[in-house]
């Protein structure tokens, strides 16, 4: 079965790129630095349907992300989380939070203002974390599947 990313996903989102085995995206909400890891599996819901080498490789790639979003953003902390209830497919959110961000202290699930980005501003997000994901691939990080 060829790996496709759930329409809703596909429509909130800005593809960022590829890394081992996560395709990484940019949530259209310009509020908080919010990027969504999915796995390139097909059919997989849950983090325990991911073989123990696809759980290392995933686990190892949502905290190098979430580690260098929390640098480049200056984060205070970073929520990151796979709940799924209303995108089935397995992904992760990494999300760069502030204590005074829009929705501090509350999740972020419960802010009813998001905004879109405008077309500069999600290209600029979209560059550093890009920077991100080719420093990930040329470095000590990169594991293979």
């Amino acid at each position: 079965m060829d790996f496709k990313l759930d329409q809703r996903l596909e429509k909130d989102t800005y593809f960022i790129g590829e890394l081992t085995l996560s395709r990484v995206l940019l949530m259209n909400v310009s509020n908080f630095p919010w990027a969504i890891l999915v796995p390139k599996i097909s059919g997989v819901s849950e983090l325990f349907e991911l073989d123990s080498k696809q759980q290392i490789v995933y686990q190892n790639e949502c905290n190098y992300i979430s580690r260098h979003m929390s640098e480049i953003f200056g984060a205070h902390k970073m929520n990151v989380a796979s709940l799924g209830n209303l995108v089935p497919q397995l992904h992760t959110h990494v999300i760069a939070r502030y204590k005074d961000d829009d929705a501090w202290p509350k999740p972020v699930w419960t802010f009813q203002n998001m905004l879109p980005y405008s077309d500069d501003d999600h290209k600029l997000q979209i560059d550093k974390i890009r920077k991100l994901i080719d420093d990930y691939e040329q470095g000590e990080n990169y594991a293979r599947l």
